[in-house]
């Protein structure tokens, strides 16, 4: 695993989420909310779970972003476009740039969120690669997203 790609993909996506603190200053703070508590969710109950958790609370198709588009400003702006909550869109954007970032590690493949699902469950070693961005996701955020 790549950490320069890991360190580039989460910088960008968390300086674009930041770059729209005038739109919404809630989305950021929550977005850092979520990178905190779902890695817990993650060891306790399984990535899958977590996953499935993440696009139950915001939506499915936006969370699949993050396998699709190919720049996390593309994510964002259509993730804050969307007519739902800042709550639901906090959800979204984690989930998405967790994808994001997946995706380019080579982690997850394909463009379906199902897809990801499936193979987290059908490989321990996709889940332990997993596990190292959610910690960096984790304190990345921390540490650049002030509450």
């Amino acid at each position: 695993m790549s950490e320069k790609i890991l360190l580039d993909s989460i910088l960008q996506c968390l300086e674009e989420i930041k770059s729209r603190d005038s739109v919404s200053s809630e989305i950021p703070s929550k977005v850092r909310a979520r990178a905190r508590s779902i890695p817990e969710l993650s060891f306790t109950r399984g990535l899958a779970y977590a996953m499935v958790f993440i696009a139950s609370k915001s939506s499915k198709d936006l969370v699949e972003l993050g396998l699709k588009e190919q720049e996390c400003k593309d994510i964002i702006d259509k993730i804050y476009k969307d007519n739902i909550s800042i709550e639901e869109k906090s959800y979204a954007v984690y989930g998405a740039v967790l994808l994001f970032v997946a995706r380019k590690l080579g982690i997850a493949k394909g463009t379906k969120f199902e897809d990801v699902v499936r193979d987290i469950m059908k490989s321990p070693v996709l889940e332990v690669k997993m596990l190292n961005v959610l910690d960096w996701l984790k304190r990345i955020a921390e540490a650049y997203i002030i509450e």
